[in-house]
């Protein structure tokens, strides 16, 4: 289920991602007053913060209404009294306009000279200069009171009017025109210059180099404008094939995945594995793919906005994308597979951990170009911004992720080093087990208890480790112990039976035991509490002439042991033949019987 798991995922983040890169596509199409078309694509898109605060205040002021709160709208600029209320009405109104579908174009109109409205090319082009201007504070301009104390009849609002020296050093020029209000002479209402109007265009394109800021109006009617067309024109029966349709793209991407695996093992099993393999690394891709046509057709019966409608295509995409990129997970494996099957012999295992490292870390590279593809071509996502971004909380990041990148050195300071292999039997802090998989961040061991255990990969940097797959031989050490009062003749008859076992044929055999390098060494070593003592050596070789390791050999711990069982029942046959005795623990007790004088009985 990993994989289905994945797509919604990335289904999910690529939704709330596209939110804030195709708005520019909401169409507000109104004719208000004064004539004319608002333009089908807005200028400028909102970002991903003015939809989530625009759908917090849809949130909020449905639910203060249904629980009985009336809900008031804040004040907003709507007058020309002063050239601070005709050039706050002119951006707040435009940005209504723009950003929240509103059709009162009467408000933009009445900031601006005769003959223009708020849908002309003039006042769009001067609406992106002040975009580029930042936010203006209404306290740096002229209100109602300071115009008719210093009776002034013109303003420039720019360049003069707010900070502009950093234009001129942001442009290397001056801007190619000007913003000037004007008072109507004989009245108090501030508009904008005819000429400002004519010369917006060109100040625009002297401007273009500078990126704008965008000063919307989170309110509530960008969410509604992009998520009510949803609700108030599908019919129910739409919403209740949306629902079949995704069960059914669940179910038939896991029926379709289960029948090409089940294809692939039947190819396989006819002999032709190369063939079964194919079919099986396409199996997740082709199940993605059909699972997404069912999902098409069953969201066609939706109504949705020209926002959602683009979010719901650039899932499509980024679907597909994923879906074509399991496919090259599957041949890469399939790649990897047939080399450390035909490339790698036996006896080459770092060969085949090699190219099982390499597997792991061009699949990890080829997700990281599928995310940098996904934000950068289908998300429009700055990815070098967001770098950037994640360099701010780099040091974060670095003491979290402390032990990670230490682990990650561990890995490699094991494929450098080779400590083990897969495969390997090792002893580490006193557990033996069987190496299952080393991994990026950790190795992964196959107790003898059959539990699986653990081991962050920095802690074989720090501490020792046994390779039992690296040894030639093993050598058994054995003490046979004899009671005391055994005449020394039996002790030395001992001595020449148990030589005489270890040399044995059988026991040669099937130890591949070297008796011209290694040959069994017996001594009457020394006198115990209770016995005495004879010590034996004889080694176990894993493979004949001593060469070979345990590592490419079937032999082990579990034959050793059998070797064991073989040399101990032979030493109790020829001891119970030659009346020799084993030792065990021994006391013995004095008894001496006292008369009533206290002294000893001699009778």
């Amino acid at each position: 289920m990993l994989q289905w798991r994945l797509f919604f995922f990335v289904a999910v983040i690529s939704g709330l991602a596209t939110v804030s890169t195709q708005a520019q596509s909401l169409g507000v199409s109104k004719e208000g007053e004064g004539g004319g078309m608002v333009p089908e694509k807005r200028q400028e898109p909102p970002s991903l913060k003015d939809f989530f605060e625009s759908f917090g205040y849809l949130i909020t002021n449905e639910f203060r209404q249904l629980i009985g709160i009336e809900t008031t709208a804040e004040p907003r600029w709507d007058s020309i009294k002063s050239p601070r209320d005709s050039t706050m009405t002119f951006i707040e109104g435009m940005n209504a306009i723009l950003y929240e579908g509103s059709d009162n174009l009467k408000r933009v109109n009445q900031t601006l000279p005769s003959g223009y409205t708020a849908t002309d090319s003039e006042t769009l082009a001067l609406k992106a200069v002040f975009d580029r201007l930042g936010e203006i504070s209404p306290i740096e301009l002229p209100g109602q009171s300071t115009s008719q104390r210093s009776n002034i009849s013109k303003f420039e609002l720019f360049p003069y009017g707010v900070d502009h020296a950093w234009i001129w050093q942001k442009l290397g020029k001056a801007p190619d025109g000007s913003i000037v209000l004007q008072r109507e002479a004989g009245g108090d209402e501030w508009r904008f210059t005819e000429q400002t109007l004519q010369k917006a265009p060109a100040l625009l394109e002297s401007m273009l180099s500078i990126p704008p800021v965008y000063q919307t109006q989170n309110k509530d009617a960008l969410a509604r404008r992009v998520l009510y067309p949803m609700f108030d024109r599908t019919p129910w029966w739409g919403w209740l094939i949306l629902a079949v349709a995704i069960g059914l793209a669940c179910v038939v991407g896991l029926v379709t995945r289960k029948q090409i695996i089940i294809l692939g093992n039947r190819m396989e099993g006819k002999t032709k594995p190369i063939i079964g393999a194919i079919i099986r690394s396409i199996g997740t891709s082709v199940a993605i793919i059909l699972g997404t046509l069912v999902f098409i057709v069953g969201g066609a019966f939706i109504e949705l906005s020209p926002m959602l409608a683009q979010l719901h295509w650039d899932f499509i995409k980024v679907v597909l994308v994923i879906a074509v990129i399991w496919v090259f997970f599957g041949v890469s494996d399939l790649v990897g597979t047939l080399v450390r099957g035909r490339l790698t012999g036996k006896g080459n295992e770092y060969s085949k951990m090699t190219v099982t490292i390499i597997q792991r870390v061009v699949h990890t590279f080829v997700f990281v170009l599928l995310a940098i593809f996904i934000l950068e071509n289908l998300l429009s996502f700055n990815v070098g911004a967001l770098i950037a971004g994640l360099g701010i909380i780099g040091l974060a990041l670095s003491l979290a992720g402390k032990e990670t990148a230490q682990n990650l050195f561990g890995a490699v300071s094991i494929f450098i080093n080779r400590p083990f292999v897969v495969g390997d039997w090792i002893s580490y802090k006193g557990q033996i087990g069987e190496v299952d998989d080393v991994r990026m961040q950790s190795t992964h061991i196959r107790l003898l208890s059959g539990e699986m255990l653990v081991v962050p990969n920095m802690q074989f940097v720090s501490n020792e480790v046994e390779n039992l797959g690296m040894r030639q031989y093993l050598r058994r050490e054995m003490n046979i112990s004899l009671p005391y009062g055994i005449p020394p003749d039996k002790v030395e008859r001992a001595i020449a039976v148990l030589d005489e076992i270890l040399r044995s044929d059988e026991v040669v055999q099937e130890g591949k035991c070297d008796l011209e390098r290694r040959p069994p060494v017996i001594s009457f070593s020394d006198y115990g509490d209770y016995y005495l003592n004879i010590k034996v050596y004889y080694w176990y070789f894993i493979e004949d002439g001593g060469e070979a390791i345990q590592r490419n050999s079937e032999r082990g711990w579990f034959s050793y042991l059998e070797h064991c069982t073989l040399v101990n029942r032979a030493i109790l046959q020829a001891f119970d033949e030659n009346d020799i005795e084993f030792a065990f623990p021994t006391q013995t007790i004095e008894l001496e019987k006292k008369n009533d004088n206290g002294n000893e009985d001699e009778s």
